[in-house]
């Protein structure tokens, strides 16, 4: 049997390693703590916070995506502008009337005389568009002029002396000639009277008499037709077998000028839908001319001017 003073002993002894023990346990909490605090880190998120080769992977991912969308937004950008500047540039400006206006322009001149034409009785109209076939080097390329008459009888070119509206109009795929049939593939040769322009969708701004496009539009072109070589709206009183849908050729005649060719008491022989349009190809017997350009002419033109087209050979 153990004395009392024994037992207080090995109890107080008990007592003292416990308390040692858990000292020690506090300081290795405290060390361990203050070695993960070193960059005040919390030391139970630490982990999440570690880099891994999994997390960069899906990093440099994000990183790339976000590098290509700048990229494709940045190209948007840049052709949205290019778009603007080009569309910007294809509006076209005609010269107004020069001031003290007292001689005939040079180059207009020059075309009249050499095919012997006078100011006074052939040049009756107000406007006149000029189109200088090439028949050697490219039968089917043409120039384009434009020119106007003030209250003087005096004319100008509107894009400036000497200079062109366009170089780049087709004619005919076999050129330009006097003489032309129904299929010769060749633009009729001579001064003209221009009709109605025409559009598919928005009309131009401009006062000339104007007709639309539209899904009952035809030109007749069955030379057993009352409607030969006519516009006619719808099918109600058709007599044709053969028509041009006009609504079909709808990016051709976006815009246009019906060329007074053959209207009036058609010859069944000649041919027949001889415009002014748009278009960068040879035709059968149309002109074809930049969009930008056919419609600067329509908004040239006026409800008040009588204007004529001049084709060479």
């Amino acid at each position: 049997m153990k004395k009392p003073l024994f037992v207080i002993t090995e109890i107080f002894l008990s007592l003292v390693c416990a308390a040692a023990v858990a000292a020690t346990a506090v300081v290795a909490i405290d060390i361990k703590t203050d070695i993960l605090h070193i960059d005040r880190l919390d030391p139970l998120h630490l982990s999440s916070l570690m880099p891994s080769e999994k997390k960069n992977a899906k990093d440099e991912k994000v990183k790339k995506e976000l590098s290509e969308i700048i990229l494709v937004e940045n190209k948007q950008a840049s052709d949205t502008q290019e778009s603007l500047q080009k569309l910007a540039e294809s509006r076209m400006t005609f010269l107004k009337e020069p001031e003290k206006l007292d001689h005939q322009p040079a180059d207009l001149e020059e075309f009249m005389t050499a095919y012997e034409y006078s100011f006074e009785t052939d040049l009756t109209g107000n406007k006149l568009i000029l189109v200088e076939a090439d028949n050697y080097s490219n039968t089917s390329k043409a120039k384009l002029y434009c020119y106007e008459k003030n209250k003087d009888g005096y004319w100008w070119n509107i894009a400036g002396e000497g200079k062109t509206v366009t170089d780049e109009v087709y004619i005919g795929e076999n050129g330009s000639a006097y003489e032309v049939t129904a299929d010769s593939k060749k633009t009729p040769a001579g001064m003209w009277l221009l009709g109605e322009g025409f559009y598919t969708g928005k009309k131009p701004a401009t006062t000339y008499p104007m007709f639309e496009i539209t899904e009952d539009t035809y030109w007749v072109t069955d030379t057993e037709s009352a409607f030969f070589n006519q516009k006619v709206d719808g099918t109600q009183e058709k007599d044709w077998t053969k028509a041009e849908h006009m609504t079909a050729a709808a990016k051709s005649y976006q815009y246009g000028l019906v060329i007074e060719y053959n209207t009036f008491e058609p010859d069944t022989e000649k041919p027949s839908a001889i415009f002014m349009h748009c278009g960068n190809t040879p035709t059968e017997g149309c002109i074809a001319v930049p969009e930008n350009v056919m419609q600067a002419v329509l908004e040239w033109l006026d409800e008040d001017c009588a204007p004529f087209i001049w084709i060479t050979v």
